[in-house]
């Protein structure tokens, strides 16, 4: 697995996306410590992985309508 820090990620995008597209892990370090890992989509798919963001409010009650909660959200706190 290549390593590569936030920096590199900022600056080298294209590059290390390259890397990915290759079939290359690549693990995003900041300050010294691992944060990330980016990896082709279907390395992840036969780990069985499951994408963080998708999904993860599938099973909440108050998300059923996704208008209807924003509206909520988006009020303002106090009333004038």
């Amino acid at each position: 697995m290549k390593t590569a820090t936030a920096k590199d990620l900022r600056q080298k995008t294209a590059a290390l996306l390259d890397e990915v597209r290759r079939g290359q892990a690549v693990e995003i370090t900041y300050r010294g410590k691992s944060i990330a890992v980016l990896a082709p989509i279907e390395k992840a798919r036969r780990k069985n992985l499951h994408l963080a963001g998708f999904g993860i409010w599938r099973d909440r009650k108050d998300m059923r309508s996704v208008e209807k909660w924003l509206s909520k959200v988006r009020q303002p706190r106090y009333k004038r």
